[in-house]
C-alpha cells in the first residue's frame, strides 16, 4: 500500500511538473547577424522582459540570429517565430505589399514599438580608391547576409546618389562579423555595415591594423534620397564613437521596431510594453548603449504602414497617446 501511494504521489509530481512545463507560452524573437546590432538588442531585451514579466505572465523570451530584417519577416508571415526586431519601412512594404512585396503582402504584422534609428555604414578600405557612393562601381562589396536590411535600403542609395544598381557591383552576401573578417584579409573592398551605433563589427575594423573610413552623404545627396525614399534622415555619428575617428560623420538613417504576428497574446504585449517603459528602461539603457535613445515619447514615433498590436494599442492609450488612424489594428 506505502509502495502505490509512493508512486502516485510521483505520477502527481510528475504531472504538475509537465503541467506547468508546457503551459508556458514561447516567445522567440529573431534579430539579426552576431555582428550587428540587432542580436545583442534582442537578447537585452528578452533576458529584461522575462526577469520581469517572465513568472508573472508564465513567458519564455528567446533572442535568436537571422539574415536581418527580410529574413525576419518572412518568419514572422510563416508563424515560424513569434517576434522580431525590423527595420520599420520593410514592415510597412511587407503589410502594404509594396516594393518587393507586391503581390506577396504580410497581413500578420503588428507593430510593439519603435527602437532606435538604424545608420547606413558603407566601411571601405582607404586602399580601395573609395571616397563616395558612386565608387563602389565594380568593386566587391559585401551587402549583408542574403535577406537583411542591405536588401531594402542599398538599392534606393545606389539608385538616387551614385545613379546605379546592384548589378554594377561585385557583390557579396554575408554576415556583418563574416564581411569585418574579409574586408580585413583584402578579400573586399567595402562593407554595408547599417545598424545602431557603435556596431561591433565596424569597432572590429576601426580598431584593426587595416585602415578604413566610412562613406559620408553631403547634404545634396540626402535631398535626393529623399525624394525618392522620404523614410531617410540625416545622422551624425559623433567623432569618437569609433577608434580613432577623429570627426562627426554625416550618414542616413532609419527606425526600427519590434513586430509581431497578430496571434500573440494582448496581456502579453501589454505587461512588455508596461515593463519595458514603466518598469525596465533604465536598465535596458544600462545594459545596451543601442537602447538609449528610446524612451517612451518616441514609442510610436516613425511607425507607419502596418497597424499596432492591440495590447500595444491598450499600453499607449492608457499612456495618453492619440493613436493614429493607420496604425489601429483591424481587428479593433
Amino acid at each position: 500500500m506505502k509502495k502505490l501511494l509512493t508512486v502516485f504521489i510521483v505520477v502527481l509530481l510528475i504531472m504538475a511538473f509537465s503541467t506547468a512545463t508546457f503551459a508556458s507560452e514561447f516567445i522567440g524573437i529573431a534579430t539579426g547577424s552576431t555582428g550587428g546590432t540587432f542580436y545583442p538588442v534582442g537578447v537585452t531585451i528578452a533576458t529584461v522582459i522575462e526577469d520581469a514579466i517572465g513568472e508573472e505572465m508564465n513567458v519564455r523570451f528567446s533572442a535568436h540570429t537571422s539574415g536581418g530584417s527580410a529574413d525576419n519577416l518572412q518568419m514572422l508571415a510563416y508563424n515560424e517565430i513569434e517576434m522580431a526586431i525590423v527595420g520599420a519601412v520593410p514592415t510597412s512594404q511587407a503589410y502594404l505589399g509594396v516594393e518587393q512585396y507586391e503581390g506577396a503582402e504580410i497581413k500578420n504584422l503588428r507593430y510593439v514599438t519603435a527602437l532606435y534609428p538604424e545608420v547606413i555604414q558603407f566601411v571601405y578600405r582607404l586602399d580601395s580608391d573609395i571616397e563616395t557612393v558612386h565608387d563602389l562601381v565594380g568593386k566587391r562589396v559585401a551587402l549583408g547576409p542574403p535577406g537583411g536590411g542591405g536588401t531594402f535600403y542599398t538599392p534606393p542609395i545606389f539608385e538616387a546618389v551614385g545613379d546605379f544598381t546592384e548589378a554594377d557591383l561585385r557583390a557579396e552576401y554575408m554576415g556583418y562579423s563574416d564581411s569585418a573578417q574579409a574586408m580585413q584579409n583584402n578579400l573586399i573592398s567595402a562593407a554595408y555595415l547599417g545598424a545602431s551605433y557603435p556596431t561591433a563589427a565596424v569597432s572590429e575594423l576601426f580598431a584593426s591594423p587595416v585602415n578604413v573610413d566610412i562613406i559620408e552623404f553631403t547634404d545634396d545627396e540626402i535631398a535626393d534620397l529623399q525624394e525618392l525614399a522620404p523614410y531617410f534622415t540625416k545622422v551624425v555619428i559623433p567623432e569618437g564613437t569609433y577608434p580613432g575617428q577623429d570627426r562627426n560623420l554625416s550618414v542616413v538613417g532609419f527606425k526600427t521596431a519590434i513586430v509581431v504576428t497578430e496571434d500573440v497574446s494582448e496581456d502579453i504585449i501589454y505587461a512588455m510594453l508596461n515593463a519595458f517603459y514603466l518598469e525596465e528602461l533604465e536598465e535596458l539603457h544600462e545594459r545596451q548603449s543601442a537602447l538609449k535613445p528610446v524612451v517612451l515619447e518616441e514609442a510610436i514615433a516613425g511607425l507607419s504602414g502596418a497597424p499596432l498590436h492591440p495590447g500595444a494599442v491598450r499600453f499607449y492609450e492608457e499612456q495618453g497617446f492619440e493613436i493614429p488612424e493607420e496604425l489601429l489594428p483591424p481587428e479593433l
